[in-house]
C-alpha cells in the first residue's frame, strides 16, 4: 500500500452527482478575472468515506440510491494504486470484484460481499504470484457458483477455477483451439458467461464450453465477439453469441454483417439476423457488426449491440454511420432505432437497468418506451494526497473508467466496477489510481 495515500478511513469524503465510462470532473473560471484560467473543482462537502469500504454495495436506503438519473458512488477498495477488472452479482448480497494492482498487474486479488461485511477472499494459490500477461473475469450463475478465468495474451491458453465449499478448484484444462479473431479487448461484450452448470468461454472468437462434467467446442459459423447467459429454465442452460460473418465477398471488397446464435439441444444454432447496407454507391470498407449481447431478466429479451460503420475520408459523398441496435426474444430479432449519440458505444459498459429498458453505455439510458436519457457522472472524490498544495493553473479532472457493469437481479440497481484516477494529484504522469464500485438506481418506469 502506498503510505503517501490515505486509508479508507482517512479520505475526507464524497458526494453525487454524475456518470459514464471515462467520466470526468468539469473545469470552472478560477474568478481571478484572467482569460482561461482554470482551477480544480471544489472539494466536495465531506461524507464518510470509512462508509464506503464498509457498507453493503446496494444497500435499499433513500439515503444510499443515486438520485437523479446519477451514478453514485458506493465502495471504495481498500488498495491503491489498482483497478477493478471484473464484476458478478448474484443477489444484492453476493457481490464479486475482482482487480490487479500496478505492481503486479497480473496477480487478481478479490473482493466480496455477502450480505454482512467485505471480505478480501484469497484467488487461486497459483494466480498469487503473477506471471504471464493475462486478462481476468467473473462469472456467476443464480445459485451463487462463481467461475474465476484467466486468458493469456501470448497464446490464449485458458485456466478456469471454480469456488466450490469456499476453496477454488482448477477445471481440467479446456481444449487448445485456433481462432480466426483477435484478441478480445475491453470495449467488447462479456466473454465468459454461466448458465446453471454451463460455462461458455470466447477465446479469439472460438467458443469452449463446459457442460459441468468436461469441455467441448460446438461448430460455431461465425466469430464471437460477445457472449450473454440467462439463468437455466427447468435445468436447461440458455446462452447467445453475438459477432460478424463476412458476405458479398466476390471481386470486390467484403460487407460484414451481423451474426447471432443461441444454445440449443448442446450446440449453437444460428439465428435469421437483421442485415445493414449503405445506398449505392457503398463507401468504403464499409461493415456491419455486433460487439456486445446481453440477456434482460425483467423482460427476458435479449439485446445486440453494434457499428455500423465504414472508413471515413475517401468519398465525395459520404453516408450516415449508425449503432446497430436489436433486441428480441432469444430467437428471433428486431430492429430498433436510436438518436446518433455522436460516440462510439462503449459496449463493455451495456447492461439492463431494471425496469425492461437498457443502459446502451454507462453515459446514455433508453427506456422501455423508447426514450434517451442521459445519465450523469457520480461527483469527485478528494484528492488522495497533499499535492498539489496550491491551486493548479488548470483542472486535469478526475476520470472514472468503468470496466464493467452489471443489474443486480431482482432490483433496479446497476453496479459499476472500475477506477479512478486523480490526475490532479501528479506532477509526474503517473496519478494515484483507486478502485471504486459506483451504482446507478433506475426510478419508475420511464
Amino acid at each position: 500500500m502506498n503510505a503517501s495515500l490515505p486509508t479508507r478511513r482517512t479520505l475526507i469524503g464524497l458526494a453525487v452527482v454524475a456518470g459514464a465510462s471515462a467520466l470526468t470532473g468539469c473545469a470552472k473560471d478560477d474568478g481571478s478575472g484572467g482569460k482561461g484560467r482554470k482551477q480544480p473543482s471544489p472539494i466536495p462537502s465531506a461524507t464518510d468515506a470509512a462508509r464506503l469500504g464498509e457498507a453493503p454495495p446496494a444497500v435499499d436506503t433513500a439515503s444510499a440510491r443515486s438520485t437523479g438519473g446519477a451514478w453514485r458512488y458506493t465502495h471504495l477498495s481498500p488498495e491503491h494504486n489498482a483497478s477493478y477488472r471484473a464484476l458478478a452479482v448474484t443477489s444484492r448480497d453476493d457481490v464479486w470484484l475482482l482487480g490487479t494492482r500496478e505492481k503486479q498487474p497480473f496477480a487478481p486479488f478479490l473482493e466480496h460481499w455477502d450480505g454482512k461485511r467485505w471480505s478480501e477472499p484469497a484467488p487461486p494459490e497459483e494466480l498469487k504470484a503473477g506471471g504471464r500477461p493475462s486478462s481476468f473475469t467473473l462469472a456467476a450463475n443464480a445459485s451463487g457458483e462463481v467461475w474465476l478465468v484467466q486468458r493469456s495474451e501470448e497464446g490464449g491458453q485458458l485456466a478456469v477455477f471454480h469456488r466450490r465449499g469456499g476453496a477454488w478448484q482448477r477445471l481440467p484444462d479446456p481444449p487448445a483451439v485456433r481462432g480466426d479473431r483477435w484478441p478480445d479487448g475491453t470495449t467488447e461484450g462479456a466473454w465468459c458467461v454461466a448458465s446453471g452448470t454451463h460455462l461458455w468461454v470466447n477465446l479469439h472468437g472460438k467458443v469452449v464450453h463446459w457442460d459441468g462434467k468436461r469441455w467441448n467446442v460446438p461448430p460455431l459459423p461465425f466469430p464471437a465477439a460477445a457472449l450473454a447467459a440467462a439463468p437455466a429454465e427447468d435445468g436447461t442452460p440458455r446462452a447467445w453469441v453475438a459477432g460478424s460473418v463476412g458476405t458479398g465477398c466476390g471481386q470486390g471488397e467484403c460487407y460484414p454483417q451481423p451474426a447471432t446464435a443461441r444454445w440449443a439441444d448442446g450446440a449453437w444454432q444460428r439465428l435469421d439476423t437483421p442485415s445493414y447496407h449503405f445506398p449505392a454507391p457503398v463507401p468504403p470498407e464499409a461493415s456491419a457488426t455486433l460487439d456486445t449481447i446481453v440477456h434482460d431478466p425483467v423482460s427476458d429479451r435479449v439485446w445486440a449491440l453494434g457499428r455500423h460503420d465504414f472508413n471515413h475520408g475517401e468519398a465525395d459523398e459520404e453516408p450516415d454511420d449508425e449503432t446497430i441496435v436489436l433486441t428480441g426474444d432469444g430467437a428471433t430479432w428486431t430492429k430498433v432505432r436510436v438518436p446518433d449519440l455522436g460516440r462510439a458505444l462503449t459496449t463493455a459498459t451495456t447492461a439492463p437497468e431494471g425496469t425492461g429498458g437498457l443502459l446502451l453505455d454507462a453515459r446514455t439510458r433508453r427506456t422501455e418506451d423508447g426514450e434517451i436519457h442521459e445519465l450523469h457522472k457520480p461527483d469527485r472524490l478528494p484528492e488522495p494526497s497533499e499535492v498539489p498544495k496550491s491551486k493548479r493553473k488548470y483542472d486535469f479532472k478526475q476520470p472514472f473508467d468503468i470496466a464493467t457493469t452489471r443489474l443486480i437481479p431482482g432490483t433496479r440497481t446497476v453496479l459499476a466496477a472500475g477506477v479512478v484516477i486523480f490526475n490532479n494529484s501528479s506532477d509526474t504522469g503517473n496519478p494515484p489510481r483507486r478502485p471504486v464500485l459506483a451504482r446507478y438506481d433506475t426510478e419508475g418506469k420511464g
